[in-house]
């Protein structure tokens, strides 16, 4: 009797070991740097590119544009068609590649994408002669 009462305990500290160490392994003790806390607030989304108004982007058709919503969601691609109603977006092919029609009352911010500094145009780069002077005499 006392033999099964050793083993019975036995089991049921190794389960108890057991269960606290997957607990354990699931939750870091603390958070390190590079990891999020889940208990932090969210922080609002951060514009891609220049925020733009609704009617300026019936002249901004064929722009790479990205569409948060009140919905709290977050769509980035290229605009197909501009109405008063709502706005058409053709997602990317990582997304299907599907047209998404957007209403907008429930368009929260609109950015139009901008190129990043390395793609942008720059104006080539001229050598500065200490020797001569910048302004020219008449």
């Amino acid at each position: 009797m006392q033999t099964q009462r050793s083993l019975t305990l036995a089991l049921l500290a190794a389960v108890t070991l057991c269960g606290a160490g997957l607990a354990l392994a699931r939750k870091p003790l603390h958070a390190t740097a590079g990891s999020k806390d889940a208990s932090a607030p969210a922080k609002p989304s951060q514009p891609v590119g220049k925020l733009v108004e609704y009617p300026e982007l019936e002249q901004r058709i064929g722009s790479e544009i990205v569409v948060e919503t009140t919905l709290h969601t977050v769509r980035r691609g290229t605009l197909v068609k501009w109405s008063n109603p709502a706005l058409t977006i053709q997602l990317g092919a990582e997304h299907g590649g599907i047209e998404l029609t957007v209403p907008r009352e429930t368009i929260r911010n609109v950015s139009i994408v901008l190129a990043p500094a390395a793609e942008q145009v720059q104006p080539a780069a001229t050598e500065h002669n200490p020797g001569t002077a910048s302004a020219q005499k008449n």
